[in-house]
Parts: C-alpha cells; sequence; structure tokens
C-alpha cells in the first residue's frame, strides 16, 4: 500500500532531530508497533528522554560513524593506528560520562537510566590506549627504549644540523655552495653544492637536481651519523608497531562489547530525537486503551501550517465516522490527520494536541485515499479501488482502523452508493473503526439511519461562501458543487439550469435557436505555374534564379551557375521567360555552368580540327597518367 498518509515524511523529520547516522537510518525503517505493551514502552521512553532535555543539562554524546571503520578494520586483522586508537578511547569514555550524566538523572529518566547503565564500561582499554597514545603518536611513556632512542635521534638529528651549519659558514666551501641552506633529500639532511665541484667533495652525493647543475651533499663526517639515524628510526618504528600492535589485539578482544554499546548509544539517540521531535510541536503524551476508543482532542495535522484543529472521538458503540461536506473543504485533510495520530502514537511520538487524546493501538491503518488507477494492470480508477476495497475486508481485523475516500466513485451513483454500503457495514460487522467520506445522498442518508454511524460536516460559510475546514460533529452537510462551479466560473446560466433541476426536478429541454450560415467557400491561392527560363525569386535564401523545371514538389532552379533544388512553395515569379527572350530563343544557353566547356562541345560537334586535335592531346595525356 502505497504512503497514502505521508506517514515517511513524518519519519523524514523525525530522523532529522537525531545525532547519528545509524539513529537515522533506523528510524526512516522503522514501522508504526502494534504491540500494547511496546507502544506504551516507547512512550514512557520518550516521556522520559523530554524530561532529561528539560532539565537544562548537556548530555555527553559522540557519533559512533568514526569508529565503526576502525572497528571492521581491527576485526579483520590490520594494524591501528595511534590516531585511530585514540578515537576508539574517545569513544570509550564518552560512554563513561553518558553513564553518570544518566545516573544524576535516575530519578526523573528511571528507563532510559537503566538502558544506559547496561553499558559495558572498558577502563582498562581505555586507560591502556592513554597511556600510549598521546596527541594521536604513540607516546615517549609507552616504553622506556621508546624514550631513550627517540632522545638518541634527536641528539644525534641535532648534531647532524649544526654540523651542516658549520659547513655553510666555511669560507672553503662558499664557491662551491649552490645555496646557503639545509635540504632534506631521500630523507638525509643535504647541502646542494655546484655540481662542477662535486669531484672535489669528501662525502656522499645523495642527489642530483633534474637539470645536472646541482648536487645534494653529505660531509663524511655526517655519513655515519645519518647511518645512525637510519638504524635509530627502525628501532623506533619496531617498537612502535609492537606497541600498536598490542593495543590493537585489545581493540579486537573487546570489539563485541563495544559494538553492543554503539547498537545501546543509536537507541538512546532514537529516543532523544522522538523527544525533540516532539517538544517541536508541543507534544501531548497520548492515553493508551484496549477498547477499540479514539478519542482526538484539538488536534493538528503536524505536516501543514496553521491547521485547523480536528475533535474527534469513535469507540464500539458508535464506530464509523461519515464525514461530508464540499470538495476543497478539508475532508481528506481529516482522514489524514486521523490516521497520522494513530501512526505516531505507535512511533512513540507524543501527538499535537490541546490535551492528551485517547489512541488505540491499532493492528493496521488501511487506507483508500486518492486516485488508485493502476495504469500497469490496465485498471481503471473504480476497478483498481473495488480490488483494494476487496485486498482491505479480508484483512481487516477488530483491530483495524480502515480510511475511506469517496467510496464507490468512478460508475454509476446508484450502484457505487450501494456498494459503499455494503461495505461500510461489513467492515462494522467486523469490529473496525472506519472513518469515511462521501457526496452520494444514499450514503449519508444509511449513516443517518445506522445506530453506530456518525455524521459530521466540514463547516461551511454560508456568509462568506468559503469552507471554514472546521469538522462539525452530527450534522450532514452538502457538497456545494454549485458554489465550486461558481467559484471557478461556471457561467450564471448554466448554474441557473442546475439550480433548477435541483429544485424542481426540472430538464432543461428547450430548443436550441441556433443556426448555422454555410461559410463561404475560402480564396484558394492560385496556383504558381512556372515555365522554363523563368526568373522566380528563392525567399529561403534571399536570392534570384532560374528556373529550369519540377521534380514533384521541388523545382530545379539554376543559382549562381550552379543547379539545385528548391520547395515550390518557396518560390515567386519574378519575370516571365516570354518576356525577356525573343521567340525561338535557345533557353539551355541560359543554363550553362561553364561557357569554355559548352564551346569546346560545341566546336566538336561542328567538327573542329582545332578542337579535335585539343581532345586527342587530352586523351594522350590521361593514358600517360594511368600508365
Amino acid at each position: 500500500m502505497t504512503d497514502e498518509l505521508d506517514f515517511a515524511r513524518i519519519k523524514s523529520l523525525l530522523a532529522d532531530y537525531a545525532k547519528t547516522n545509524k539513529a537515522k537510518e533506523n528510524i526512516m525503517k522503522k514501522q508504526a508497533a502494534n504491540n500494547p505493551a511496546y507502544v506504551e514502552q516507547l512512550l514512557i521512553e520518550t516521556q522520559q528522554a523530554i524530561a532529561v532535555i528539560e532539565t537544562g543539562q548537556h548530555m555527553p554524546f559522540v557519533d559512533s560513524e568514526a569508529i565503526d571503520p576502525i572497528l571492521l578494520k581491527a576485526q579483520k586483522g590490520l594494524l591501528l593506528s595511534a590516531d585511530e586508537l585514540e578515537k576508539v578511547a574517545d569513544y570509550l569514555r564518552v560512554m563513561t560520562l553518558l553513564k553518570r550524566f544518566f545516573k544524576r538523572l535516575e530519578s526523573e529518566a528511571p528507563l532510559l537510566s537503566s538502558y544506559v547503565q547496561s553499558l559495558i564500561e572498558l577502563p582498562k582499554l581505555e586507560e591502556a590506549i592513554y597511556d600510549s597514545i598521546e596527541h594521536g603518536i604513540v607516546a615517549d611513556r609507552a616504553d622506556r627504549d621508546l624514550a631513550r632512542l627517540r632522545k638518541q635521534l634527536t641528539q644525534d638529528q641535532t648534531a647532524i644540523r649544526e654540523g651542516l651549519n658549520h659547513f655553510l659558514t666555511n669560507k672553503k666551501y662558499k664557491t662551491m655552495i649552490q645555496d646557503p641552506l639545509i635540504v632534506e633529500k631521500n630523507g638525509v639532511l643535504t647541502i646542494p653544492m655546484k655540481a662542477n665541484y662535486k669531484n672535489q667533495l669528501n662525502g656522499q652525493i645523495v642527489a642530483s637536481s633534474s637539470g645536472g647543475k646541482t648536487v645534494y651533499w653529505q660531509p663524511s663526517k655526517m655519513v655515519n651519523l645519518n647511518a645512525e639515524i637510519a638504524t635509530l628510526k627502525m628501532q623506533i618504528t619496531n617498537i612502535e608497531y609492537a606497541i600498536l600492535g598490542a593495543l590493537t589485539a585489545q581493540v579486537f578482544e573487546n570489539s563485541r562489547d563495544i559494538n553492543e554499546n554503539i547498537a545501546a548509544i543509536t537507541a538512546i539517540d532514537e529516543i532523544m530525537a522522538r523527544a525533540r521531535y516532539s517538544q517541536s510541536y508541543d507534544g501531548k503524551k497520548p492515553v493508551l486503551n484496549h477498547e477499540n476508543s479514539l478519542e482526538l482532542n484539538a488536534v493538528r495535522h503536524p505536516l501543514l501550517v496553521n491547521p485547523v484543529p480536528l475533535t474527534v472521538k469513535l469507540d464500539q458503540e458508535r464506530a464509523v465516522l461519515m464525514i461530508t461536506g464540499p470538495n476543497a473543504g478539508g475532508k481528506t485533510v481529516a482522514l489524514k490527520t486521523i490516521g497520522l495520530m494513530v501512526l505516531m502514537t505507535e512511533l512513540g511520538l507524543f501527538l499535537p494536541s490541546q490535551k492528551p487524546c485517547k489512541i488505540p493501538v491499532m493492528d493496521q491503518v488501511c487506507t483508500l485515499i486518492g486516485d488508485h488507477q493502476s495504469i500497469d494492470n490496465s485498471l481503471s480508477t473504480f476497478s483498481a479501488e473495488m480490488k483494494q476495497i476487496a485486498d482491505i475486508i479480508s484483512g481487516a481485523t477488530a483491530r483495524s482502523l480502515i480510511l475511506l475516500d469517496e467510496l464507490g466513485t468512478g460508475t454509476d451513483p446508484n450502484e457505487g452508493s450501494a456498494i459503499a454500503i455494503g461495505v461500510l457495514q461489513e467492515l462494522y460487522l467486523r469490529g473496525c473503526l472506519i472513518v469515511a467520506t462521501t457526496h452520494y445522498s444514499a450514503i449519508k442518508d444509511f449513516a443517518l439511519k445506522h445506530e453506530a454511524f456518525m455524521t459530521a460536516e466540514m463547516d461551511f460559510d454560508p456568509a462568506t461562501l468559503s469552507p471554514t475546514y472546521r469538522l462539525i460533529l452530527n450534522r450532514v452537510g452538502d457538497s456545494r458543487a454549485l458554489w465550486i462551479a461558481k467559484k471557478v466560473g461556471l457561467s450564471d446560466r448554466v448554474l441557473h439550469l442546475a439550480e433548477n433541476y435541483l429544485e424542481r426536478d426540472e430538464f432543461p429541454l428547450a430548443h436550441k435557436q441556433v443556426k448555422l450560415k454555410e461559410k463561404p467557400a475560402a480564396k484558394q491561392k492560385p496556383k504558381l505555374v512556372l515555365h522554363k527560363g523563368d526568373v522566380v525569386y528563392i525567399s529561403s535564401i534571399k536570392k534570384e534564379g532560374i528556373f529550369h523545371s519540377l521534380d514533384g514538389q521541388q523545382a530545379k532552379v539554376f543559382v549562381d551557375k550552379k543547379f539545385d533544388l528548391y520547395p515550390v512553395r518557396r518560390l515567386q515569379l519574378r519575370r516571365l521567360a516570354k518576356d525577356l527572350y525573343p521567340e525561338g530563343y535557345n533557353l539551355d544557353l541560359l543554363f550553362v555552368e561553364n561557357w569554355q566547356d559548352y564551346k569546346f562541345d560545341k566546336d566538336l560537334a561542328r567538327g573542329s580540327k582545332k578542337a579535335y586535335k585539343k581532345l586527342r592531346k587530352i586523351e594522350k595525356s590521361q593514358d600517360q597518367t594511368m600508365n
């Protein structure tokens, strides 16, 4: 069933109040609960979370998103970095702070406090990480040998830097130095020297510049010291890896407990999100009941701006509410509001009401709202609606809330009304709570006569001729079709005919006085007749040309010493050939593309020796080219 009540939008707004991505994802996946005891627990959680928020105290919290990949890495047997281990310790510390926070608020939120007290503290792991890691690196205090080696490394590095500074200030090397500075190359501190002096330098050439003009040199006195530094670095790395490996192993051993803590904190985040969202609209805790009694006290649709409050009461004695009134008067909004109040309660949310509402926990909320035409199954609106109704009836129980919008439309009104009445009676007999809307008079009459049915009208102000969107119980409203038709511009004459039919059952049978006059035949544009040699104007290229012949709807026209085809409709006759050339004139001369070729062909035709010699010469040249 589609989300006809916009319940997904409610969950999306709720998810925005969660702090962790896991909680947001869980909220969007949640379905309305149908276990009364569980729904009551959800509401108590929300109530206690609101009490925590109202204390004004800052609740310690941290998103698990940062450590999820860290735990996965440890579980795969990969070594964790110092920075990653520190993030694990930070998360463990926040869990400890969270437990202390809720311990102080045990009287305000005993249920939430019990959840948080179940968090597994891991002080040994937290202490081990903080003892060995500081500011994202392995601390000197983590190992005595590590501290000693690092101290020695610092001394050796200082000695090398001091020695290199001495060479920089030595006049002996002044002319050899390319740049008077210390440069690190391949992990070694060096001095940039001019390449043409490299054979005069005692020590090690560590690297050369790309242009070859500079070499990076380390004096021989520093080479042994640099080898010692390399050894120290390797020893330090080995000790660091050993410490990181031991801590990673501890994280792996405790990863199950940490993941359980993450799940618990995610659940706390969901509860706090429900509290914050409920507070945003000043929600009131609903009262659950097992008697299938629904009582909404001035509830407001949570997705509308400035909605009109809705008050409704249904129970087993009066289990069906039939809402009538004009289109655009708020009937569908009333249906959706009723459905959303039940679903929000079953999600653990407080309701936007004036005072606490009574809500039954339903097994299901079934809806038939909007256009149900099914293109995929080639079903009409009515057929698709009947199929959905059949499904609703087959699954309906005494704990089903059924919301039906304009039941029985899309077919003959009499037959549609009959089916709607049968459906309503069947659902009532099954013990369902039912809210339906209708325009049909037969259904309204049925509701008035049935003891278990209540009627309600979406109010309409006759002074302003506009809906007020207020639901008035125990009244039957008109559809106000004439008012709506007038509002959208239907003529007074048509409305008068409609009113006569409604009030006097009077059909408008007057004969029409309209007589159609035969329209004169439209003047046809004279057909364009063209002759060879006529000068025409081509509108598409804005040029004149000489007409040659027709090819269907295309005209062959000579323009700029070449032929082209143009639609006849694009041509305009400018001058006739008979007015331009004398009788018997050879019109083919007008279409000569190359006068030299034309004259040559004419000379050959009349037997010119000169033309014949020229032809032989051309043929001989072509033969030589081919050979």
